[in-house]
């Protein structure tokens, strides 16, 4: 999975022009227009220049996406030639990749001999999750739950929640996500309490842009994208918002405003 960071900007024909993109301070990747030829400079990793001189348009791409790559990138492009170098325009992309959970239940068996059933979400991005136990439907008190929360290598998390269990009746779990169009309900039947059952949801990844950009005559334009889904993969874009009652909403179609400050 990949995506591109746009550099609205079209470079003039009698300067040198340096274009850069940076996140956090660090410099990813840099190229140089001089005399309209581009010299293409080393890049970190996944991130490479893109030039399309029939559109007269310039991009980074970022590619084989990693949690890791979330933040918020610069693209600024400077006038080096003639000096003195001259800020010509600084554009501002935020880029947020996140992870469904995998999600399973299973029964174990808990120090003291109680049968106890665990649920877990593994892999999710963000943070923010709900996991909620229900019995015979109805969700069952936070205090009776027992949860443990992890950091992944790759940046992403994993949550069990733990619940002891005395009675012979259908056991649920309950995951929201922001990256889910719908909540995940996993049940555990009675039958299944001395079985390890396992049931597992795939996971995907979610693309988020929000750009800002600010040009060398000062007038601000504020951009929301939202990246069209690539009918080619298995992979799906969407952007989905929590409002209410702990259900997803998918949100309404992004517009685009922009007004001079």
């Amino acid at each position: 999975m990949s995506v591109n960071i746009s550099c609205n900007y079209k470079p003039a024909t009698d300067s040198d022009d340096i274009v850069e993109l940076k996140t956090n301070g660090t410099l990813c990747c840099s190229a140089m227009n001089s005399n309209k030829l581009w010299i293409y400079r080393p890049c970190r990793n996944h991130f490479r220049f893109i030039w399309i001189p029939e559109t007269v348009q310039m991009a980074f791409e970022i590619s084989n996406l990693q949690i890791n790559d979330t933040g918020t990138y610069k693209c600024v492009v400077t006038r080096a030639i003639p000096p003195p170098s001259v800020l010509l325009r600084e554009e501002r992309t935020f880029v947020q990749v996140i992870a469904r959970p995998v999600v399973s239940v299973s029964h174990v068996r808990a120090l003291g001999g109680f049968p106890t059933i665990l649920c877990s979400s593994e892999g999710f991005y963000p943070s923010a999750l709900e996991q909620l136990w229900m019995r015979n439907g109805e969700f069952q008190n936070a205090s009776l739950t027992h949860s443990t929360t992890k950091t992944n290598p790759d940046g992403s998390f994993t949550l069990h929640s733990y619940l002891n269990i005395s009675d012979c009746v259908t056991y649920s779990c309950w995951v929201n996500h922001s990256s889910l169009s719908q909540p995940i309900i996993l049940h555990m039947s009675p039958d299944c309490y001395g079985n390890r059952g396992i049931t597992y949801f795939y996971l995907k990844y979610i693309i988020a842009l929000n750009t800002i950009v600010r040009a060398h005559h000062r007038s601000h334009v504020r951009v929301n994208v939202t990246p069209e889904p690539d009918l080619q993969s298995h992979l799906q874009y969407d952007i989905y918002s929590l409002l209410g009652d702990h259900r997803p909403v998918p949100c309404s179609p992004v517009r685009v405003r922009s007004s001079p400050q």
